[in-house]
């Protein structure tokens, strides 16, 4: 394996030496995301002192020549605003916080997680936010996510009929992958996290679908059925009310103002019946292969007794938190609190099931404050962008699809720990980065940037701030 690793390492320098210079950096991010998606440390990887696997590759080669290109393409400086000085504080915070306190005896060690979870997700943020973007790179991101959403829908249906034949890369369908096996988990080997991806693919498809013309809407309608198929095969209860609001979401434009509150109503009241009627079975669904439904159900029971652990730890260090990545480290003895009548020993082996939870407990108000922040910024920049007259069509379909990323990534966060769930991290802070350097143009690009070495236009002011 190493020497394979070798010969792939010389091929790559071969090939980067080569496009060095031709080679869109979006395109490159783009690809490093599908790559970390469908080929990522379960297909191949290099065992060290940090593991190493294909899209990390592409994620040193994609940082590199973006460092390359600031050096040599002085008409273009890279000049931070208010957002970006943000979501480098809040990295550096988590990267403080893993320094802080006693380190856990089993489980990831903070700093690798710091690594995998937060550095790499801004570097991805970085390329995105400064490499020059042209409507054809925002085309080429949506169909790409099209493409992603067809493949994973196909292939959660394929799981979940048990199809092995069908499924690919094939360690995703391995049953030495105990965990969720069952269920449309995909290559991430998750089902929250495929859901996830396929939240974001569906918006991506129906917003073709209005665009695009009829032969086009025949395609488009295929995929999302599959995507839909994909969604349910998950079988996961917060990935379908994520992927439900993602849509709904994309479409408020198309709906007139006066009838948006009834619609709101409607929805509301459709939930509520279905709740219901079908709350027992719901509940009780039987969802991985080798996890009885009674046992599904218990693990509803667990969400309250961690967030009182979460309570607890919180309230001893309220400001700083226990650190970044140091959960497991005191959690034990918290779960012995004598004043709650819950075995609350049952949900020590567990990571806490919310994701503003975890940040809170481990980073504690400046790391959780910083974090929502940021989410309802981004949320709220890809929203005026996807509502700007003067936007260009591709640039309003990015801030829907940040408005999707971001929903998806904190409705399945009230119910998991999403930040810790390999690659989201990544595709969030990836549209983030998109959605932010829209935002610096106030939607205005070009068709295509026809040369990498002539000088950007000139960087208006944000569009919201106007």
């Amino acid at each position: 394996m190493g020497f394979l690793g070798l010969l792939f390492a010389l091929a790559a320098i071969a090939w980067g030496i080569l496009l060095a210079h031709r080679v869109s950096l979006q395109m490159l991010a783009l690809a490093t995301l599908i790559l970390g998606t469908l080929f990522g440390p379960p297909f191949f990887a290099i065992q060290g002192p940090i593991l190493f696997s294909i899209d990390r590759f592409c994620w040193f080669a994609m940082l590199g020549l973006f460092v390359a290109r600031v050096f040599a393409d002085r008409t273009r400086p890279v000049e931070p605003n208010r957002m970006d000085w943000l979501v480098l504080a809040f990295v550096g915070w988590l990267l403080i916080s893993s320094m802080m306190g006693e380190a856990p005896e089993a489980g990831t060690e903070p700093l690798a997680r710091w690594i995998f979870y937060a550095f790499l997700p801004l570097g991805m943020y970085i390329v995105a936010r400064f490499s020059r973007l042209s409507r054809w790179e925002l085309n080429v991101i949506q169909i790409s996510f099209i493409a992603l959403g067809l493949y994973l829908g196909l292939t959660a249906l394929a799981e979940k009929a048990e199809l092995k034949s069908l499924v690919f890369p094939s360690f995703i369908s391995d049953p030495k992958n105990a965990e969720f096996l069952g269920r449309g988990r995909g290559p991430l080997l998750n089902p929250t996290g495929n859901g996830f991806l396929l939240s974001i693919a569906m918006t991506a498809m129906l917003l073709a679908f209005q665009q695009r013309q009829r032969v086009a809407k025949i395609g488009c309608g295929f995929a999302m059925l599959a995507a839909a198929g994909g969604v349910y095969a998950t079988l996961t209860r917060s990935v379908w009310i994520a992927a439900a609001a993602a849509i709904s979401l994309s479409q408020i434009n198309q709906i007139p103002r006066g009838i948006r509150i009834w619609a709101f109503a409607s929805a509301l009241v459709f939930a509520t019946v279905i709740g219901l009627v079908f709350g027992d079975q719901i509940l009780n669904l039987k969802r991985d292969k080798n996890l009885s439904a009674s046992a599904a159900a218990d693990s509803i029971e667990l969400r309250p007794m961690l967030a009182i652990i979460a309570w607890e730890m919180f309230k001893d260090r309220p400001i700083t938190g226990a650190g970044f990545g140091h959960y497991f480290a005191y959690n034990q003895e918290y779960a012995q609190a004598p004043q709650w009548e819950m075995p609350l020993r049952k949900a020590i082996p567990y990571h806490q099931h919310n994701v503003l939870l975890s940040y809170l407990v481990d980073t504690g108000l400046i790391g959780a404050g910083m974090f929502t922040l940021l989410a309802l910024s981004w949320g709220l920049k890809g929203w005026q962008i996807a509502r700007s007259s003067s936007a260009c069509r591709e640039a309003q379909n990015i801030g829907l699809l940040m408005v999707a990323t971001i929903s998806s990534y904190l409705i399945n966060g009230m119910f998991q720990d999403v930040s810790i769930i390999p690659m989201l991290n990544m595709y969030l802070f990836y549209f983030a980065g998109l959605t932010v350097a829209v935002d610096t143009v106030d939607g205005h690009l070009p068709q295509q940037i026809l040369s990498r070495r002539r000088p950007a236009p000139v960087i208006g002011k944000p569009a919201a701030s106007r």
